[in-house]
C-alpha cells in the first residue's frame, strides 16, 4: 500500500496511481472533463456507478450515468471537491487547494464517509427492491429496474477484457427477469425503462453469444440484436436501434463474410441515427469502409473512411453513445481496410498506433496485434510479425476473444512457408496451445 492509500484509509474507493498518472487521466483533470474522468474510472477500475456516486456522495447512479453520457455535467465547485475526494484525486490537479488526506495520515477527513465494509447505499437499496420486485412484480418500481440495467451495464464494462463465457449466464437471468417483468407492468415510466434494459441486455447477449461460439453462431446472435431493434424501436431510441443494427453488421461483416449484407447494415444503422449520434454516424460509415474494401472498392472506402473522420470530429458532450467511442477505432478499422486492399505498409502505420493508443490486455487491443502481425507477414518483417502475435497470444489467452483468435490464427496460417524459422516454429506451439485451452 503506497503512502497515498494509507492516508486514505476510510474512504470507500481509491482510484489507482496507475491511472491518476495516465495520460488520460491527466488530460482531462486538467481541462476539468470530468466526463472523461469518470468514464476513466468507470472503465479501467470496473467501479460500478453506484459504487461512484456513494463515494463521491450526495450522488445518484443514474446521475453518474448521465455524466458519462455527456447528458449532465459538473460545475459547482462543492461538488468538484467531492470528486476529487471520492475518487482520491490530488486537488492540484483540478485546480483546487490541498485536500485533507493529502496531507493527513489514517482516515482523517473520512468521518463522513460510508463505512468501507459495508455496501453502497445505492447499491443495496437497488439490489433490495430488485430481488424484491422478483417475487412480487407488482412492486415493481424505477428504482428496481435501475438496478437491474446497471447490472447488465457492468457486465457490458467486464465484455471488453473477460471471456464471454463467463458473462452469458448473469446476462441470460437478467433478459428473464425482465421478460417476466414486461408481463406484469402496465406503468408508463416502468415499460419505458424495461424497454431500455431489454435493448441493453439483448444487445449484450447477442454479443456475448456470438463472441463465445467464435463468431460462428450467427443465427442467435441476430435474433437478440433483432429483439434489440424491437425494444429500441418501442422506446423510441434511434441510438439504441442503431447499435443493435451495427452489432448486426459485425455479424454479417466477419461471421458472415458477406460485405454486401454488411453494407446495406451499415448503410442502415447510419441512416438510422442520423440526426442522433456522430458516435454511432462515423462507426457505421467506418465499417461500410470495410465492407467495400472488401469488395474491392477501394475509392467508395476511401471516401467512407473520410466520412468518418468528419462524424468523428463533430462529437460533442451531448451524444448519447459517447461512451462507446474512442479514437483508436478510426486507426484499428483503416488498419483492417488496407489490408483487404492489399497495402499492407499503409496498414501497418494506422494499427502500429492503434495498438499504443489501446488499453493493454482488452479485446480489440487483441485483434489490432493480430492485424499488425498480418501486415508484417506480408511484408515480410518476420521478427516483427512474430513479436505482435505473441503479444495478442497472451491477452487472448486471458480473455480467448473471437475476433482476435481468428485472426491470429490465419496469421498463423500465412506463416506456413516459413514454419522451419525457429521462431515460427515456437509461434505455431504457441497457437496449438491456445488452442488446445
Amino acid at each position: 500500500m503506497d503512502e497515498r492509500e494509507t492516508r486514505r484509509i476510510g474512504y470507500p474507493l481509491t482510484i489507482p496511481v496507475v491511472l491518476l498518472q495516465s495520460e488520460a487521466m491527466q488530460r482531462a483533470c486538467a481541462t476539468r472533463d470530468f466526463r472523461e474522468i469518470f468514464r476513466l474510472v468507470n472503465r479501467r477500475t470496473g467501479t460500478s456507478h453506484a459504487a461512484m456516486a456513494a463515494a463521491i456522495g450526495k450522488m445518484t447512479s443514474s446521475r453518474v450515468s448521465d455524466i458519462i453520457r455527456g447528458v449532465r455535467g459538473i460545475r459547482g465547485q462543492e461538488v468538484i471537491e467531492r470528486v476529487a475526494d471520492g475518487f482520491g484525486i490530488p486537488g492540484e490537479m483540478l485546480g483546487l487547494p490541498r485536500r485533507v488526506w493529502e496531507s493527513s495520515p489514517g482516515n482523517v477527513g473520512a468521518i463522513d464517509r460510508p463505512d468501507p465494509n459495508l455496501e453502497s447505499v445505492v447499491d443495496s437499496e437497488s439490489t433490495a427492491r430488485a430481488r424484491y420486485a422478483k417475487n412480487n412484480p407488482r412492486g415493481l418500481d424505477l428504482l428496481a429496474v435501475a438496478g437491474l440495467r446497471q447490472q447488465v451495464q457492468n457486465l457490458d464494462a467486464r465484455y471488453v477484457s473477460e471471456p464471454s463465457t463467463a458473462l452469458i449466464a448473469e446476462t441470460g437471468q437478467h433478459l428473464g427477469q425482465l421478460a417476466h417483468w414486461h408481463t406484469c407492468t402496465t406503468t408508463y415510466s416502468v415499460r419505458r425503462d424495461l424497454h431500455a434494459a431489454q435493448a441493453e441486455a439483448s444487445t449484450l447477449m447477442g454479443q456475448l453469444v456470438w463472441d463465445a461460439s467464435g463468431r460462428t453462431d450467427h443465427g442467435t446472435a441476430r435474433r437478440y440484436f433483432a429483439q434489440a431493434e424491437v425494444a429500441a424501436r418501442e422506446l423510441g431510441d434511434p441510438v439504441a436501434e442503431g447499435l443493435a443494427l451495427l452489432r448486426t453488421t459485425f455479424v454479417a461483416l466477419y461471421g458472415e463474410k458477406n460485405p454486401r449484407a454488411g453494407l446495406e447494415l451499415a448503410r442502415r444503422a447510419a441512416s438510422t441515427v442520423q440526426g442522433s449520434s456522430h458516435v454511432l454516424g462515423g462507426l457505421a460509415v467506418l465499417h461500410a469502409a470495410e465492407a467495400h474494401a472488401m469488395l474491392q472498392h477501394r475509392k467508395d472506402c476511401e471516401r467512407e473512411l473520410s466520412n468518418a473522420e468528419r462524424h468523428f470530429g463533430k462529437i460533442s458532450e451531448a451524444d448519447a453513445a459517447a461512451p462507446l467511442f474512442s479514437p483508436s477505432q478510426f486507426g484499428r478499422v483503416a488498419g483492417s481496410c488496407f489490408l483487404f486492399l492489399g497495402n499492407a505498409s499503409r496498414a501497418e502505420e494506422y494499427l502500429v498506433d492503434t495498438v499504443n493508443a489501446l488499453p493493454d490486455g482488452s479485446k480489440p487491443h487483441a485483434v489490432a496485434l493480430a492485424n499488425l502481425a498480418l501486415a508484417c507477414i506480408r511484408q515480410y518483417k518476420l521478427d516483427e510479425a512474430i513479436a505482435a502475435a505473441y503479444a495478442a497470444i497472451d491477452i487472448l489467452e486471458r480473455h480467448r476473444g473471437a475476433g482476435g483468435m481468428n485472426l491470429v490464427f490465419q496469421a498463423g496460417r500465412e506463416l506456413k512457408s516459413w514454419r522451419g524459422v525457429s521462431g515460427v516454429h515456437d509461434l505455431y506451439d504457441r497457437l496449438m496451445g491456445l488452442m488446445a485451452a
